[in-house]
């Protein structure tokens, strides 16, 4: 693929420049804000771009286990029933993401558990 065939990735580009100055909790903010785009089709530039940057900050954030933390954070938040209706509808879009992407994972990894797909 030469220079002029390549997909724009502005969004991309945006959030990693500022991926390593941004805290976790402004980041999981981020990787929701891609989702939402993903699942309800607005996308600011294209599709691809969204999902490349949702893989960006996704693996970001699992690097630093602050997914596997909001997973449990999550569960106890509904748990309680405290959530607002926004809250919830975030929490469970997380939580799907996050059962979906795992296990994915876990499956690649085959039966003895080992390794990590990157």
């Amino acid at each position: 693929m030469d220079a002029a065939e390549e997909p724009e990735l502005a969004v991309y580009h945006r959030h990693l420049k500022r991926l390593l100055s941004s805290g976790d909790r402004e980041t999981f903010r981020a990787l929701m804000a891609q989702a939402r785009h993903i699942v309800n089709r607005s996308y600011e530039t294209s599709l691809y771009d969204h999902q490349q940057t949702f893989r960006l900050l996704w693996h970001h954030l699992d690097h630093v286990g602050h997914l596997s933390r909001m997973s449990q954070d999550a569960r106890s938040r509904l748990a309680s029933g405290r959530a607002s209706a926004e809250e919830s509808e975030e929490l469970e879009l997380f939580l799907t993401l996050y059962r979906r992407i795992t296990t994915t994972d876990t499956d690649d990894r085959g039966p003895s558990g080992s390794g990590r797909r990157r």
